[in-house]
């Protein structure tokens, strides 16, 4: 079961929010060639939803046989273990078909990108050695043997890997970042790198490449450039990426505040008063350093574009060239869970020491893995463990609430989220989710009133936020309350994400309600299209088409609603109506908010 927490940060948060929404700074090319098939997204790298197996290892009854002893036999049973989620095999199986064919490039990059999403780097830069002597052109290849020479310290071979790549036309964005910080190492970086060198039509990515020249020109001794390519890194001071602010924040301390940078401080420093350095910003000195980050950047953005066989590469090799580097470990940690890799997730988290600041953070993650395993009650343990060791702290109480609710244990996950509010001593705008999460339990209880209350609170935490909107909106239509003040709400939480099927199934319900069936349909028909399995918006569109006389197309949509499997409450309306149709509306038709419809004619509202 796939979390949907708003009030876990995943990774480094804000920082892999911002490269999330800036999937360009890739040049919109991932490393596919390497990892293309290697496995489909969202596909379960494990077993079957729920249950528990050791990482990439088949059960006796599911191991990939080999199809033939020979190269094609070998080649297709590697497919078959690849696409049954046992990589470790189809590694072995590609490994036979390379020791028959190696001067085939196509299944030594597989291998290569296999090879390194199972963390196996040191074998798949052996292999890069192959594939470069064999002539074999590949971006991932390049980036292999540059940071292999960069390890090692051999700045000069790393430069000649990368002049190379250059020669032979690699576009990859990374690629100059990276020859920038080797001429560090060399001593030989002359002038500062300017954004235009890097990309004549940055468009998004521009930010993310400007706070890694910032962090270049910074240490080439180009000062002034760095301030500048600092300012351009941040596009809203109030709320900036965290990483991004907090390297600018070191700069700007050790250069005597550079005047381009004050105004961006001083903001941000009024907006987050509570907010400083606080120590765990890692210096960027070296080439290591800064070609860590940059590799680190680039699993943030695989991660959020949703390309995550990438995002395990990149971040791997985040951590080959800086194993210190905690951020790039959890990260991976959190990529593995994405691909239900989860003892291995596990065990990326269990590398965070105590000492660690986001050894918290790694071990919050660790129950939710455990959840995810289907191992409730062991998550459920590690989460009071973490709350009774950090009792000035919420994360681990408002976790559990989630868990609880997820598992429609809504009494317990009221207290879990009760328990969580009374260790905030100053309730703020970053607390909104926690009021949300308990009044939504409250209301599934159905104690509307205490779910009112909370919902209301949170918005006057985050005024228009489109979610408590939506919900206190429908809680008032369904009933038969504040009109016209939910049906405003609902409005403008379509405004403010006109893609969101729940929120657009709930503008269409609204209108439903007020008899304006024609205009209703428009809604909910895209809010089918944006959500097609939710059993919901297809029963909403099902019972419109009824009110508009199309009986057959109703019938379909509740039919349909039926194989998502709804509630048990639902399945016996939708059967009902299926069978006798609606019950005559009580109101004319509308094609405005001048009448709504009882209750008892509305369906079940999830």
């Amino acid at each position: 079961m796939k979390l949907n927490i708003i009030f876990i940060h995943l990774l480094a948060a804000s920082w892999l929010a911002f490269a999330a929404t800036n999937p360009a700074f890739a040049t919109g090319k991932p490393l596919h060639g390497t990892t293309e098939g290697v496995l489909d997204e969202g596909q379960d790298a494990t077993a079957e939803s729920g249950d528990v197996q050791e990482d990439s290892k088949a059960t006796p009854q599911e191991e990939s046989v080999p199809i033939a002893n020979n190269v094609s036999g070998n080649y297709l049973s590697s497919q078959f273990a690849r696409n049954s989620g046992n990589i470790e095999l189809a590694i072995n199986e590609l490994q036979r078909v390379h020791r028959e064919d190696p001067g085939n490039m196509s299944v030594a990059m597989q291998l290569q990108g296999l090879m390194l999403v199972q963390g196996r780097v040191d074998e798949a830069v052996l292999l890069a050695g192959d594939i470069d002597k064999a002539g074999g052109k590949d971006p991932l290849t390049t980036l292999l043997l540059a940071l292999h020479a960069i390890k090692q310290d051999h700045p000069n071979d790393a430069s000649k890997v990368l002049d190379h790549a250059v020669d032979g036309g690699n576009s990859q964005l990374w690629l100059p970042l990276i020859q920038a910080w080797v001429d560090i190492q060399r001593h030989s970086l002359e002038k500062p790198v300017l954004a235009d060198s890097i990309s004549n039509d940055a468009g998004r990515a521009a930010p993310l490449i400007n706070y890694h020249l910032a962090l270049i020109n910074s240490q080439g001794g180009f000062k002034d450039e760095a301030a500048k390519n600092f300012k351009a890194a941040i596009q809203d001071a109030k709320d900036p990426p965290i990483r991004v602010m907090k390297q600018l924040l070191r700069f700007y301390d050790q250069n005597d505040a550079p005047e381009t940078l004050t105004p961006i401080v001083k903001t941000y420093r009024e907006a987050n008063p509570s907010i400083e350095n606080d120590g765990n910003t890692p210096a960027i000195n070296t080439a290591r350093d800064g070609v860590a980050e940059i590799l680190y950047t680039m699993g943030g953005i695989m991660f959020g574009a949703g390309v995550t066989n990438d995002a395990a590469i990149y971040l791997q090799l985040a951590v080959y060239i800086k194993p210190e580097l905690s951020e790039a470990v959890v990260a991976l940690g959190d990529t593995y869970s994405e691909l239900q890799q989860y003892d291995r997730s596990n065990a990326m988290y269990l590398k965070v020491t105590p000492q660690n600041f986001l050894y918290s953070k790694a071990q919050l993650h660790i129950a939710v893995n455990y959840e995810r395993m289907g191992k409730f009650k062991e998550a459920v343990a590690q989460l009071d463990k973490l709350a009774k060791d950090a009792p000035n702290t919420t994360e681990a109480l408002v976790t559990k609430g989630d868990l609880l609710r997820i598992h429609a244990k809504y009494p317990e996950a009221v207290e879990a989220y009760s328990q969580a509010l009374k260790r905030i001593p100053d309730m703020k705008g970053m607390y909104w989710p926690i009021l949300f999460a308990r009044g939504s339990c409250y209301e599934r209880e159905g104690k509307w009133a205490l779910a009112e209350k909370d919902l209301q609170a949170a918005l006057e935490l985050k005024p228009d936020q489109p979610d408590v909107m939506n919900y206190l909106g429908f809680g008032w239509l369904e009933r038969g309350v504040h009109i016209d003040e939910a049906r405003d709400m609902i409005a403008k939480a379509v405004k403010a994400r006109p893609d969101d099927a729940q929120i657009v199934d709930s503008m269409g319900w609204a209108l439903y309600m007020e008899g304006d069936y024609a205009t209703s349909i428009s809604y909910l028909e895209k809010a089918v299209e944006l959500l097609p399995g939710d059993p919901t918006v297809n029963d909403h569109l099902g019972d419109a088409y009824w009110r508009l006389g199309r009986h057959n197309e109703a019938r379909f949509q509740w039919q349909r609603s039926l194989s998502f499997s709804p509630e048990m409450k639902a399945i016996e309306q939708i059967h009902k109506k299926l069978k006798d149709g609606l019950p005559p509306s009580h109101m004319a038709q509308k094609s405005g908010p001048d009448a709504m419809t009882s209750k008892a004619e509305s369906s079940v509202i999830q």
